[in-house]
């Protein structure tokens, strides 16, 4: 709200006494709330001057601030500056005190969530398959227990997750508080692993890409051993998973596989969350090498607690119910 200058107030007053509020708003092009406001305040103080606040003084106006909300509502992936730029106050400011405007309106900055791209098609799908296996259809934690969740996962020798470091001004490109990158990650190695409910996991290594000859192979090993009987096989729809000749293989070794798992949904597949586990204990030990880095991520896979296994089962109808509720789009598992 722009402000009034004590004279014309005084005009105000002064107008009031002989025409109406509307009349008198429109000719100093003030609201009729303002100036009820300004008669409001001379009559209980004597005077027009507005008293003195503590505090630095605003800048902007909180219609300014409005406009500015909406500007990055409208544009969520604009920076500050870029909303600075688009956004004309009528008394100049910093790229600071926009962002100051923006988190006191609740618009705070964060990296963004990345998530897989979904067509409707695979919207549809996520619905259809969370209202099958949800609790209304019977899929309670006992029912979950008797699922073996499997994936597989590749692991970088040197991760380049972002880091935060606090440096001295003007140190930013010392030695001391950079981040040392390897160009694509210095090698990976594949691995392919598989969670019980109750803590019973399994997991191995997997040289080269994973066709459906491989995969069998990883399953003749290193699953079927420890499958008992009654439990089920989820896996992804990899074409190594559900080419024919390992669909002709698993109905030989009489397994069990949890059908239609939809494509894209690794808020579905908690094993991811052992996965991210294990990467980052690895990662602890710095190893210099692959082999290194798998006896790091096999030693991590298996000191994972029993109790964290237990409660991404147990998260498993939450997950369900989230996915129905965002009509098949991201959840926040």
């Amino acid at each position: 709200m722009p402000k009034i200058h004590p004279e014309t107030k005084a005009l105000i007053i002064k107008e009031l006494k002989t025409r109406s509020t509307a009349e008198v708003a429109d000719t100093f092009n003030v609201s009729q709330h303002q100036a009820q406001r300004i008669r409001k305040r001379f009559e209980e103080t004597g005077d027009v001057f507005v008293k003195p606040r503590s505090g630095r003084p605003r800048k902007t106006t909180a219609r300014e601030d409005r406009l500015l909300g909406r500007k990055s509502k409208a544009s969520p992936f604009s920076t500050a500056a870029e909303l600075h730029q688009a956004w004309s106050p009528q008394v100049p400011v910093s790229t600071r005190t926009v962002c100051r405007i923006l988190s006191r309106n609740g618009l705070h900055g964060r990296i963004c969530a990345q998530k897989p791209a979904l067509n409707k098609r695979q919207l549809k799908k996520r619905v259809a398959f969370a209202k099958a296996l949800s609790l209304l259809k019977g899929w309670t934690l006992e029912k979950w227990q008797k699922v073996d969740i499997s994936d597989e996962s590749s692991v970088e020798l040197h991760h380049s997750h972002s880091k935060y470091c606090r440096t001295p001004t003007g140190a930013r490109m010392d030695p001391r508080f950079t981040q040392k990158i390897v160009k694509f990650g210095g090698g990976k190695i594949m691995v392919w692993g598989y969670i019980q409910y109750g803590g019973l996991r399994e997991i191995c290594r997997v040289e080269g890409n994973i066709n459906s000859l491989k995969y069998q192979e990883v399953l003749a090993t290193s699953y079927i051993p420890n499958h008992k009987r009654g439990q089920i096989l989820q896996q992804d729809g990899a074409r190594s998973h559900t080419s024919i000749s390992t669909s002709k293989f698993l109905k030989a070794k009489k397994i069990k596989v949890l059908q239609d798992w939809p494509a894209r949904s690794p808020d579905r597949n908690i094993i991811e969350h052992v996965w991210g586990r294990m990467k980052e204990e690895a990662w602890k030990t710095k190893p210099k090498n692959l082999d290194e880095l798998w006896e790091a991520c096999k030693t991590a896979f298996f000191a994972i607690p029993d109790d964290f296994i237990n409660k991404l089962y147990e998260s498993l109808s939450n997950r369900m119910d989230a996915v129905l509720q965002a009509h098949g789009s991201h959840t926040r598992y």
